[in-house]
């Protein structure tokens, strides 16, 4: 059970199950885990972690027959327009996409994957993507049934909410006056 103690003394040493810090701090690995991955991935292709969301969404959006225009990028990331033109233009630069008429309206340009772009993602997430198959898989239905609640009430701790003086820190966890001057003063 050493795999998933959480360091320091007051913890039960004898205990089989993980208390919740324990998920947490593992969670937290994960997250290391997994950013020092994509690092090592976008340096692999040559690529910004911008440029490798773009590349995701426009894979999954190929997959499901879409062709994106320059102004679904510009929503899905959050950029301006400026900014996905000089993206757009990494991504046919390097091999990754290309521009073509948009089926739907021909005076617009559609960006589509390459068949280089589906190989190199591939190849470069298989054998990681299996791994993390596997992993899930070796889960009993109860398992995965908890690990889903769970999954689903992190992610709900941390999302912002569209609440006026809200945010994903909870107001609780700051002076009560300072509170009170966030909500009041919108800040």
């Amino acid at each position: 059970m050493s795999n998933f103690r959480a360091s320091g003394y007051w913890y039960d040493e004898d205990s089989s199950v993980p208390q919740a810090v324990d998920l947490l701090n593992l969670m937290r690995r994960y997250r290391e885990a997994e950013r020092s991955m994509r690092a090592q991935t976008r340096g692999s292709m040559g690529m910004n972690e911008t440029d490798m969301s773009a590349l995701r969404f426009l894979l999954a959006a190929h997959r499901k027959g879409k062709i994106l225009r320059q102004r679904d990028f510009a929503e899905e990331l959050c950029i301006s327009n400026a900014s996905v033109s000089a993206l757009i233009d990494r991504l046919c630069r390097d091999g990754y996409a290309d521009r073509v008429v948009h089926p739907a309206d021909r005076r617009s340009v559609g960006i589509v994957p390459t068949e280089y772009s589906d190989t190199e993602v591939r190849g470069t997430l298989h054998k990681m993507h299996e791994r993390m198959i596997e992993a899930a898989g070796t889960l009993s239905e109860s398992e995965r049934l908890a690990t889903a609640k769970f999954l689903n009430a992190m992610i709900s701790s941390v999302q912002i909410t569209d609440e006026p003086g809200h945010s994903a820190l909870r107001d609780s966890t700051m002076p009560q006056s300072t509170a009170s001057s966030r909500q009041v003063h919108g800040r």
